[in-house]
């Protein structure tokens, strides 16, 4: 037998596609060991693949890109993370976070308005920046099943890891969870700087700001920091800044969905629901969450969570974790909300991920969001039309501002289920039209675009003394409103008036209705 020489690593002994001599470096220095020549005769799918094998230690090695191929698959190397890539690669990217996406901020030039026209109101409505996880349950629950498992002596050394990961996840989670995180805070710090730089003459000592929140507290957390980006940018220019927030259960403002009775009957038993659990426990799904979890567990515990037997609740009592599906969705949960933690800690949930995995499971969340609080089925139209209300008070108060010329500004800070809403009734391109079909669903709908961390809507008003012009802006990009101007993207605020009218009286909404008002046509109507 034939000894040769050559140099390796041995990280790269699985893709070689030649015994000749050559360089090749891996997690290691380069070293030279002697091979033997080995004819190995190998066969894939009745065809057999050429390229040379060796003997090393007893062992026979084959050319990874050669089988690789002739499965189909494409076959690469990866140096930085000394790994072999037969087929799709894993994550890399760390994207596929539908609205857990973090702020996507992006520089950009606005279009100058029409001449002799200067801004006299901003109304603004936007979500909350990045948090922490909302509570403990997909944490909890993953924790708790490795734990059994590890007991059980059914775990793997990657289900041991990421078990230590979890558990250093809930020790930065504790006392934090639906908080705002400090990526959220600088997101929405940031935003705030923007405004007043964008708009400085606009706040002045004789005009008020009024910046309210709902009850939760990252909220509040968001409309401050907001502020605090607002006053620094601002400088000397002091202004008078009217802060609140909303009382729990009497907000039919920016959380109309903890008062719409029909629709929270909707959400738990609406025609979507089945749709919706008939898409995600199709064979993708169900092929998807085994590939996850069989790195973690044995396939003996793999079947027992199969069977049912486990049923794992969060803090609140409510189960949790009681199948495969919902077990690989947790630990997705946890890879969307790293993200938004950086500044408390570096997790990389994301590793244990295909990309493929990861684009479908945020499919799975952007049609859930879809369905049940944004443009849904052609046969309801209850997911929109709850934020009636608040389209109602931004035409009111905008009209209340160009005539009193008291109020410099108005921010309003809620959440993801304010602002998917709000974007379909506005009939914002993009987040207004249904489907019925949920395959259809991610091609025409992209919650990252529609709803990330500290999404926001602000309506810019524009007046020469005499005519009133507004534009809209998403996450501070100028975007068209559903009517026609020759002004892009500035708008007759009149027409942008009475487009919304007509729509709020459609589902019954007046806009002389008090608070007490929206707060009854919500529970008895909506």
């Amino acid at each position: 037998m034939m000894i040769k020489k050559i140099g390796i690593s041995v990280a790269s002994l699985a893709i070689l596609t030649s015994v000749s001599v050559f360089d090749v470096y891996g997690a290691g220095s380069k070293r030279m060991i002697e091979v033997s020549e080995q004819s190995a005769n190998v066969v894939v799918n009745g065809q057999r693949v050429e390229g040379e094998s060796f003997l090393y230690n007893g062992v026979t090695y084959v050319p990874a890109r050669a089988i690789g191929e002739a499965l189909g698959q494409e076959v690469d190397w990866d140096n930085n993370t000394q790994s072999v890539f037969v087929g799709q690669k894993m994550n890399d990217q760390q994207g596929y976070r539908g609205t857990k996406t973090p702020y996507p901020f992006k520089e950009t030039s606005y279009t100058k308005a029409p001449i002799g026209y200067e801004p006299i109101f901003i109304n603004y409505i936007g979500r909350h920046g990045s948090r922490h996880l909302s509570s403990s349950k997909y944490d909890k629950t993953l924790f708790e099943l490795l734990d059994i498992a590890e007991k059980d002596g059914q775990i793997t050394n990657l289900g041991k890891e990421l078990k230590k990961e979890i558990g250093n996840l809930m020790k930065v989670e504790k006392d934090h969870y639906g908080l705002l995180s400090t990526t959220g805070g600088e997101e929405l710090k940031g935003i705030g700087a923007r405004v007043g730089q964008n708009f400085k003459e606009l706040f002045t000592s004789d005009k008020k700001v009024i910046a309210q929140a709902t009850f939760k507290d990252r909220t509040p957390q968001s409309r401050d920091q907001f502020i605090d980006g607002l006053e620094e940018s601002l400088g000397d220019n002091k202004v008078e800044i009217l802060a609140s927030a909303f009382e729990e259960g009497k907000d039919p403002y920016l959380r109309p969905y903890d008062l719409a009775t029909k629709y929270n009957e909707y959400v738990e038993d609406g025609e979507w629901v089945k749709l919706y659990e008939d898409y995600v426990t199709q064979s993708t799904g169900t092929r998807y969450a085994k590939e996850v979890l069989l790195q973690f567990f044995s396939k003996d515990f793999y079947q027992r969570l199969n069977s049912g037997e486990f049923e794992l609740k969060d803090e609140k009592g409510k189960v949790k974790l009681s199948n495969p599906t919902e077990a690989a969705s947790n630990l997705y949960e946890l890879y969307i909300i790293s993200s938004n933690i950086k500044g408390e800690g570096d997790f990389e949930f994301g590793r244990y991920f295909t990309d493929n995995q990861l684009k479908w499971y945020e499919s799975i969340d952007n049609i859930n969001d879809f369905y049940e609080k944004g443009p849904s089925l052609t046969s309801t139209d209850l997911p929109q039309n709850i934020i009636a209300p608040l389209v109602k008070e931004l035409i009111v108060s905008t009209d209340q501002s160009i005539q009193q010329k008291d109020t410099a500004s108005i921010f309003r800070f809620a959440h993801a289920e304010t602002i998917i809403p709000l974007s379909s009734f506005l009939d914002i391109a993009g987040a207004n039209v249904s489907i019925d079909q949920p395959q259809d669903v991610t091609q025409n709908w992209n919650g990252s675009v529609i709803s990330p961390m500290g999404a926001n809507i602000q309506w810019i008003l524009y007046s020469n003394g005499k005519d009133v012009l507004v534009k809209m802006l998403r996450n501070e990009e100028e975007i068209a409103f559903p009517i026609e101007t020759k002004t892009y993207p500035y708008y007759k605020w009149d027409d942008v008036k009475t487009y919304y009218q007509n729509k709020l009286q459609k589902v019954g909404v007046e806009l002389d209705s008090s608070l007490e008002d929206n707060i009854e046509l919500l529970q008895k109507k909506f």
